[in-house]
This record gives structure tokens, C-alpha cells and sequence, in this order.
């Protein structure tokens, strides 16, 4: 094979990546669009106190930090974004990850949704689904990406797990 010929297929690769890439930045930018319209921005985190409901515990919370693409903090609780798994932030899968958090949820309002028998990790963090402004749910819009895959730890439900891998064409490429 010839080096041209390499180099043409490699060429074709990395313009196939940064077609991706600048897609899920378009696609982060019209939910941000969207999302912003519908969202206050301001608001200081509350408590995260739980309703009492029949179906799931929702709480409303403003997002603080964001530490990675799927992995929050609102005030002092730090939140892990139950039923996806994003690449680690020392990756470029996971710096655009946390780049698409950052536009999504930095310093918004949102709803977090609790899985029944599910509350915190090893680590203490809190294991919740978090529901955007607009009525979306975060975890079905991240799946479609590259940097984030359905995730079947920590006890998501079996039905939730199904929509996020039906959404989930790719799996997870942090590279």
C-alpha cells in the first residue's frame, strides 16, 4: 500500500471525527438555545430535601459545578448522573463531555429524579436522574454522543436502561 493511500484513509478518519465532534457541539448548542430560553440561571442551590410522592422523589436543584459529563455538584452534594457513563475528563471524549455538561446544566435548574431502591454510591454521591427545564431527560440526550454510553451500574431501572441503549448507537469512545 502506498503512503498516500494511508494517509487518505487516515485523512478520512479525522475528518469523519471532526464532522462528529462539531455535530454534537451544533446539537449541544441548540438544546443550550433551548434549554436557556426556558431555564433561570440565577439561583443559589437549595437543600435537597425529597417529596414524598408516588411515583419517583423529585427535587429541584441549581447546578453548581460540573465535574465531568456525568457527575455534578448542587451546593455541597455531589450528584452522579444515573443510567449513562461519559469518558474521564483526562480524555478528549471526556473534555467535550464535560464541555456539553457545562452547556446543558452549569448553573441551571433542574429536577433531579430518584430510581426507586437507588439513593448514593460507595462514594457517597448522590445516584439520581436528572430531568433539564425544557421536560428532557440529560441522560437520554448524552447517550447519542461518542463520550457517553448507556450504563447499566449502580440499579437503573431495567425500562430506563432500555430507552438510554436504544438511544445509545455507539457506545463509548473516549479517545
Amino acid at each position: 500500500m502506498s503512503g498516500d493511500a494511508g494517509r487518505g484513509r487516515r485523512g478520512a478518519r479525522v475528518v469523519g471525527t471532526a464532522e462528529k465532534v462539531w455535530s454534537g457541539i451544533g446539537a449541544a448548542l441548540v438544546g443550550l438555545v433551548g434549554v436557556g430560553a426556558l431555564t433561570p440561571s440565577t439561583g443559589a442551590a437549595g437543600p435537597l430535601a425529597l417529596g414524598s410522592t408516588e411515583g419517583p422523589a423529585l427535587s429541584t436543584v441549581t447546578v453548581t459545578d460540573v465535574i465531568d459529563g456525568d457527575t455534578v455538584r448542587a451546593g455541597s452534594q455531589v450528584i452522579h448522573v444515573i443510567g449513562i457513563d461519559s469518558c474521564p475528563v483526562s480524555t478528549p471524549g471526556g473534555i467535550e463531555a464535560k464541555e456539553m455538561a457545562e452547556a446543558m446544566l452549569g448553573g441551571r435548574r433542574v429536577t433531579l429524579r430518584t430510581e426507586p431502591g437507588v439513593d448514593r454510591d460507595a462514594s457517597g454521591r448522590l445516584l439520581r436522574r436528572i430531568d433539564l427545564a425544557d421536560g428532557g431527560d440529560y441522560g437520554t440526550f448524552m447517550v447519542p454522543f461518542a463520550h457517553t454510553a448507556a450504563d447499566a451500574s449502580y440499579g437503573v431501572s431495567r425500562q430506563y436502561l432500555a430507552d438510554l441503549r436504544d438511544n445509545d448507537g455507539n457506545g463509548r469512545t473516549c479517545g
